[in-house]
């Protein structure tokens, strides 16, 4: 009777360990860099996850050199919302689309949130396929 009941408890010790960690939450402000042809780049997204839905804004800031948000002579930041924003256990996809006068240029990003950091890549523009990193509170 002794070995039943320590066989008992054993199996549920090991079933206990084997338990998945509580899934994490991407509500919160992040600060994300990448990398990009024209150096590095910072972007603050500000995300609301409700279950397997993720929804948000990014905001990027532009330097005043060509190509920033905005007319002219660029400088200045651009917000847009998150579209198709899912997640699933640590892992997360969403794009937004930048629009400048008469382009517009799709960005998607997918990844893994670990704690108060996440990692991943984003697709779409020029030179898709690039990492980025994030920390919340940023």
């Amino acid at each position: 009777m002794k070995h039943r009941a320590f066989l008992i408890a054993l199996i549920g010790i090991a079933a206990m360990s084997a338990a998945p960690a509580a899934a994490q939450s991407l509500t919160g402000t992040w600060l994300v860099s990448s990398e990009t042809r024209r150096g590095p780049q910072t972007q603050t997204m500000t995300l609301v996850q409700d279950g397997s839905a993720l929804t948000g804004s990014v905001t990027l800031s532009f330097g005043g050199r060509r190509g920033g948000g905005g007319g002219g002579g660029g400088g200045g930041s651009q917000t847009v919302d998150i579209e198709d924003g899912t997640v699933d256990g640590d892992s997360f996809s969403f794009s937004y689309t930048l629009t400048f006068g008469d382009n517009s240029i799709a960005l998607s990003f997918s990844g893994t949130i670990d704690g108060d950091t996440m990692e991943g890549t984003i697709d779409g523009g020029r030179g898709g396929g690039r990492p980025f990193t994030g920390e919340r509170g940023g």
